[in-house]
């Protein structure tokens, strides 16, 4: 846990946590925080593991929205139940943690499955959920798990967290575009494969281009997706960061980008006409 760069208020929090860890942990913050790398290794501080040995260890299990899946169904939390029907050899205290990566992907069917484990969790085990939107999981889901918002760093923090492995010039270069989340932050800078470096270099390119120019890009980015979506969040962390320090008419500009890169997200999310949402923000980045 030392080794993770975390908002003050977030680590004491934290701490708070594993002094006495309750059997049901939300982590919410927005995508690319690190909420699923701080949910292993608060399951390998709870279970009393090595660092590092998450990987290896029978007794942890993760579930996570399937790739080309909008959604985690039913079928995925009911194979929950095999998993706590192992038996772990010569434990006591906790000996086996459940994470649930998204949790707010979760189907309705899938949270009221969940509400058993949730309501009568076995001996030992702890479930720890990630989510980026608390108000998509059910009130009785979130009132039997402990919350904990997991917050930005400060730049400062950020900044001599990563001075040791990455030149200063990409660190401001990876803040800027991240909008200071530690987790997008640290793939940008060690991941030129990370599914969001590409909706970067597509942020940065439509912000270059003339308002026909990302017009005639409507059509094809609605057809992506995920592209469309990580794009429009890269936007709103690079409006983000950039309203920080922007006045007057430029201010204003990135307020109106903001706005409209929020909403697009919101709409392609729910699969509400996505050209529509798209050439709504396409004509926000004048």
């Amino acid at each position: 846990m030392k080794n993770l760069v975390l908002h003050d208020a977030t680590r004491r929090q934290l701490d708070d946590y594993l002094t006495a860890p309750a059997h049901a942990l939300l982590l919410v913050g927005p995508m690319g925080s690190g909420k699923l790398q701080l949910a292993t290794r608060l399951a390998e501080a709870v279970l009393e593991l090595p660092a590092g040995s998450f990987d290896d260890n029978p007794y942890i299990t993760v579930i996570s929205v399937e790739p080309d899946k909008k959604l985690i169904a039913i079928e995925a939390v009911r194979q929950l139940e095999k998993f706590l029907a192992l038996k772990v050899p010569g434990q006591s205290g906790h000996d086996r943690a459940i994470i649930i990566e998204d949790a707010h992907l979760l189907s309705h069917e899938a949270q009221n499955a969940l509400l058993k484990t949730l309501e009568e969790p076995p001996k030992g085990t702890i479930l720890i959920l990630t989510a980026s939107h608390e108000q998509a999981l059910l009130p009785t889901i979130r009132s039997r798990a402990q919350s904990i918002t997991v917050n930005r760093p400060a730049r400062e923090a950020l900044e001599t967290h990563f001075a040791s492995q990455h030149a200063k010039e990409a660190i401001a270069k990876a803040y800027a575009v991240s909008g200071g989340l530690p987790g997008l932050m640290h793939g940008l800078l060690s991941d030129s494969e990370h599914p969001l470096a590409q909706a970067t270099a597509r942020a940065r390119q439509l912000l270059s281009q003339t308002t026909y120019e990302r017009l005639l890009a409507v059509d094809e980015l609605s057809k992506q997706r995920d592209m469309a979506i990580g794009t429009a969040f890269i936007l709103q962390q690079m409006a983000h960061v950039s309203l920080q320090t922007a006045q007057g008419v430029t201010a204003k500009k990135w307020q109106a980008i903001l706005s409209a890169a929020y909403q697009a997200g919101e709409a392609l999310t729910n699969s509400a006409q996505p050209k529509l949402a798209l050439t709504q923000l396409m004509l926000s980045l004048q």
